[in-house]
């Protein structure tokens, strides 16, 4: 009789060496992969900012067609102080009660539980910094800075005075608080114009090219505060004064005479200019624009 014996082959795990192949493949995919996660991360926060600017627009478009105006950068009410363009176009963006609650056209601006409070349409999903701005007085942050030609303190800016065009000129631009100094949305922190809680805490300037950074030790002088920034890759997001909505690469040609300027900036002259950023900022400078 002949007995079969069953012979068991004994099964082997991963090899040393084949393990730490794998491992090296796979340390290999997640380089390959972050990189890519990471780009639609930001390519996603830029378009959320991109869409805050619409609705800004929009908004801003609703008051005007209201009060005949641009939103004044701080205070229009004739008895109220230092609220900013920020503030008066809450109603507009579904922030009614908020509104309400700060009562602009009796109140004068104060640090309290509505001026602290964060206003998402306000903030750059890219710009990881606290919602509360310390740079300004313990406010709450904001993204988004006026420019002074549209929204020029108490001044009352007319539609029919932007005679570059609307769609020529920038209304509102990104500040962020990660290498700058950001902002606030409830108004200046500051009365005086030179401090630098003052106009810096709600307008922007091109006196420096697009991202450039807070220089602490230089500021006083040169006033890098008022300068547009971001934290996305290559520029920062604009709404023109026609609503419309704008990426500005942070290459765009930039006059190096109004760098470091840290006053009211004047238009240029002369019988031709083609400094891009510049001719994007002034309202009536009465030079063509090339493509942006």
């Amino acid at each position: 009789m002949c007995v079969f014996k069953a012979v068991r082959k004994n099964r082997q795990g991963f090899t040393l060496i084949e393990l730490l192949v794998v491992i090296a493949i796979i340390a290999i995919l997640i380089g390959l992969l972050l990189p890519a996660v990471q780009k639609v991360r930001e390519a996603a926060a830029r378009t959320k900012c991109f869409n805050n600017f619409k609705q800004i627009g929009l908004a801003t478009m609703m008051y005007t067609d209201t009060y005949g105006y641009y939103p004044p950068a701080f205070s229009k009410a004739p008895n109220t102080t230092n609220w900013a363009w920020s503030t008066w176009i809450l109603p507009y963006i579904e922030q009614g009660n908020l509104y309400t609650n700060l009562n602009p056209t009796v109140n004068n601006l104060s640090l309290n539980s509505f001026t602290t409070m964060p206003v998402p349409i306000y903030l750059c999903p890219s710009d990881p910094s606290p919602t509360i701005n310390s740079n300004y007085g313990g406010y709450a942050k904001s993204n988004y800075v006026v420019s002074e030609q549209v929204s020029d303190g108490g001044s009352a800016i007319l539609m029919n005075s932007i005679t570059d065009g609307t769609s020529n000129t920038i209304m509102a631009g990104e500040r962020d608080m990660q290498f700058q100094v950001g902002a606030t949305w409830a108004g200046r922190v500051s009365n005086s114009n030179t401090n630098f809680s003052g106009v810096a805490s709600v307008i922007g300037r091109p006196n420096w090219p697009i991202n450039t950074k807070y220089n602490v030790g230089a500021d006083a002088s040169t006033c890098t505060r008022y300068a547009w920034s971001s934290l996305h890759t290559g520029g920062a997001n604009f709404v023109f004064c026609d609503g419309s909505v704008h990426f500005l690469r942070d290459s765009l040609a930039s006059d190096p005479a109004y760098h470091g300027v840290c006053g009211a900036l004047t238009p240029p002259t002369g019988s031709s200019y083609t400094y891009t950023l510049q001719l994007l900022y002034f309202k009536n400078d009465g030079f063509p624009l090339t493509d942006y």
